[in-house]
C-alpha cells in the first residue's frame, strides 16, 4: 500500500509556522517534499535551476493554497549559493528546515570519467550541501533541522550511475554525521535519507527505456518501487518535532532492498 499523505495526515499541521528551504524542488523528491511540507503548514522556499519547471511547481503549490516563494539558482555554483542565501535572508527572518535534495549522476565508467565530470558530480551532490548548510547557519535557530538526501548508493554502491555518484552520496553521509555532532550544541539536528529506486520522472523513463522495471521490482522485498511521496514523508518526520531527539542518522527508504 502506497503512502497517501492527504489521508494519513488529515488535519495535521506538523510544520505550521515553519519555513523550509528545498533544493531541486521542481521535480521528483524535491517537488514531493515541497507539496507535503506546504500541506503541513510550512512556508516553502523552492530552489531549482530550471525556470520553467520551477515556476510550474510554484504555481501548483499556490493553487493548493500553500505559502511559497521560489528562487532560481544553480546550487553547484558557490557564487549562486551566496546570492541565493542573500536573497533568502532578505525574504524570511529565519530558516527552520533545509533539505539538500538537488543533485544527479551520470553512468560513465570509471575509466572514462574526466576530471571536470568528477568535479561537477561532487559539486552538485556534496559540495552544494556543505555550502548551503554553512551559509544558512546564521538563519537557523535552536530546533532547526537539516536533511541531506543521499541514496542507497551512499550506503552501498550505485548500480546505474558511476563511481563519482556513489562517492558523493557516501560523502554526504559522512558530512551528515559530522554536522550533526558539531551543530548539536546549537540544537540544530542534521540527518540524511537514503532512497532506493524511486518513482521519479527520470528513473521511470530510464526503466522504461531499458525494460527493466519488473526485474527491479522483483528484487525489492516489498515488491514495488517506492514513490517520491514516501521519501518526502520520511523527510517530514525528520523535519518535525516528532524527531526532536533524532540527529546524525541515515534513514533507509528502499522497501527492504538494502538491510544493514
Amino acid at each position: 500500500m502506497k503512502f497517501n499523505y492527504t489521508k494519513v495526515l488529515e488535519g495535521a499541521q506538523l510544520l505550521k509556522g515553519k519555513t523550509a528551504l528545498i533544493t531541486g524542488a521542481s521535480r521528483g523528491i524535491g517537488k514531493a517534499c515541497a507539496s507535503l511540507f506546504g500541506h503541513q503548514g510550512a512556508h516553502v522556499l523552492l530552489v531549482a535551476r530550471g525556470k520553467v519547471d520551477l515556476e510550474r511547481s510554484f504555481s501548483e503549490l499556490q493553487a493548493k493554497g500553500y505559502t511559497t516563494t521560489y528562487f532560481l539558482a544553480d546550487v553547484s555554483d558557490p557564487t549562486d549559493i551566496d546570492r541565493l542565501v542573500t536573497q533568502i535572508s532578505e525574504t524570511v527572518a529565519n530558516l527552520d528546515v533545509l533539505i539538500n535534495n538537488a543533485g544527479g549522476g551520470m553512468s560513465t565508467a570509471v575509466s572514462s570519467i574526466s576530471w571536470d565530470e568528477w568535479q561537477n558530480v561532487l559539486s552538485s551532490n556534496l559540495s552544494s550541501s556543505f555550502l548551503l548548510a554553512q551559509k544558512s547557519l546564521p538563519l537557523m535557530m535552536p530546533g532547526s533541522s537539516i536533511i541531506n538526501v543521499s541514496s542507497q548508493a551512499g550506503r552501498s554502491i550505485s548500480v546505474s550511475a558511476g563511481c563519482h555518484y556513489t562517492a558523493s552520496k557516501a560523502g554526504l553521509l559522512g558530512l551528515t554525521r559530522h554536522l550533526a555532532r558539531e551543530l548539536a550544541p546549537k540544537e540544530i539536528r542534521v540527518n540524511a535519507v537514503c532512497p532506493g529506486v524511486t518513482e521519479t520522472e527520470r528513473i521511470l523513463k530510464r526503466l522504461e527505456e531499458k525494460g527493466t522495471k519488473a526485474d527491479v521490482e522483483a528484487q525489492i522485498p516489498l515488491g514495488r518501487i517506492g514513490t517520491a511521496d514516501e521519501v518526502a514523508a520520511c523527510c517530514l518526520f525528520l523535519a518535525s518535532e516528532l524527531a526532536s531527539y533524532v540527529t546524525g542518522i541515515s534513514l533507509d527508504v528502499n522497501g527492504g532492498a538494502l538491510m544493514m
